[in-house]
């Protein structure tokens, strides 16, 4: 059913909102829950204004000292990190949020805020295709600097120079801080973006990664080498096997921007575009031009070789799955894609009505979800939590439309 249209409230905010901004610097010992929930409040409060500009509410030095924090923070974490949930705590997997930062807020309130006995994996994709990309990803890095060891973030194909130029999270940069040195945000936003893990294990059980799999770079060399593999190629014999965990802990982040045809990237760009399919087999993805598509049977190898239970990924939304006629509906948030002997494969999507900026007999109108895993059945029993879009302020797409 369509959100009613909910314009804004007029421009300038209430005297009550506007001594609620701007928002000031924590202190460098700590970052504090209520600095932080205090900045969700003003930040949502901003949303419902006429302006974009965040200058004056969110100044560039607090976004700036919060991205260099930040980063220094997710230098210091490996490709892989590796998550222990205290017995009598749960942890909670979130898939693409895509700046849609209302939506965020209500997933927030009904999973409860982070804390040591309330994990999270925010699962990539945090920026691009909705209005909100600035404060949903500083609301992330905050909760990640107040509580390091009990929230994880992993990078998502979105979270790369050339996709947040090609999908709004550059622009969305140049219309908030229009009067200050936007540019050097951006420069800082994606050294974080570059730092990011691509990968969460929990509890030695459980695979979260944002698209899924990923090939063994090693294959065609282990087959014969460089001219047995050209010419296998030209027969159009497959050269494709599936990577291992340990090859995953070895292989770079990707840098600012991960590219298949870097040979040190290749597991990477795997790692963050790759997709399941219904059908048996690993083959070159081509829909995407980039990355995978694995098999139930790949999947279940995966498991087997790694001695892992589930795999929970997310990557694609309602609207990537229309065409696909071998893949379940992701109408409902989540869906269970592969099951086997050893485990299974879960993707889950965190945005409702998504995307926001389609027209509305385009759009999909989709309920949202996340993941709950807990003692004593943490990787067999993954607990689906739906909730679904509220009114949110009206934002053309032409707003981040380039300028002609």
């Amino acid at each position: 059913r369509p959100l009613p249209a909910v314009p804004p409230p007029p421009f300038p905010m209430t005297a009550g909102d506007a001594a609620m901004g701007p928002i000031e610097a924590y202190d460098d010992d700590a970052i504090s829950p209520e600095w932080i929930m205090n900045t969700m409040e003003v930040l949502e409060k901003a949303t419902w204004r006429r302006e974009a500009a965040l200058e004056e509410i969110f100044p560039v030095r607090v976004f700036s000292k919060l991205l260099k924090d930040c980063r220094r923070l997710f230098d210091k974490e490996p490709t892989v990190v590796d998550i222990e949930v205290p017995r009598d705590a749960r942890i909670n997997i979130v898939g693409d949020t895509h700046g849609q930062y209302h939506d965020v807020l209500t997933l927030l309130k009904s999973a409860g805020m982070p804390s040591e006995k309330n994990l999270f994996v925010f699962n990539g994709d945090f920026v691009d295709r909705g209005a909100w990309g600035v404060e949903v990803f500083s609301t992330l890095i905050s909760w990640k600097l107040c509580y390091p060891e009990s929230v994880f973030m992993t990078r998502g194909n979105h979270e790369s120079s050339s996709c947040t130029q090609a999908y709004g999270f550059y622009r969305e940069l140049s219309l908030k801080y229009p009067d200050s040195n936007w540019e050097r945000i951006y420069k800082l936003c994606e050294g974080v973006f570059a730092a990011l893990p691509l990968c969460a294990i929990i509890e030695d059980q459980v695979y979260v990664a944002h698209g899924g799999l990923f090939r063994d770079p090693l294959a065609a060399k282990k087959k014969g080498g460089k001219k047995r593999a050209k010419k296998r190629a030209k027969r159009g014999a497959g050269l494709l096997s599936i990577g291992s965990l340990g090859q995953l802990r070895a292989a770079s982040k990707g840098g600012l921007d991960p590219d298949n045809t870097v040979a040190s990237q290749v597991i990477s760009t795997d790692v963050l575009w790759s997709d399941p399919q219904g059908d048996a087999g690993l083959a070159e993805n081509d829909n995407r031009g980039i990355g995978l598509l694995f098999g139930p049977d790949v999947t279940e190898q995966f498991l087997k070789e790694n001695s892992l239970r589930l795999i929970i990924r997310s990557h694609e939304g309602p609207d990537a799955r229309i065409y696909r006629e071998d893949m379940k509906s992701l109408m409902a948030g989540y869906s269970v894609d592969h099951e086997g002997q050893s485990g299974k494969l879960v993707t889950v999507f965190s945005a409702p009505d998504y995307p926001q900026f389609a027209d509305p007999d385009e759009r999909t109108y989709n309920k949202a979800a996340y993941v709950v895993l807990q003692h004593p059945n943490i990787s067999s029993d993954p607990e689906f939590k739906q909730f679904s879009a509220k009114p949110r302020p009206q934002v053309s797409a032409s707003f981040y439309e380039e300028e002609e």
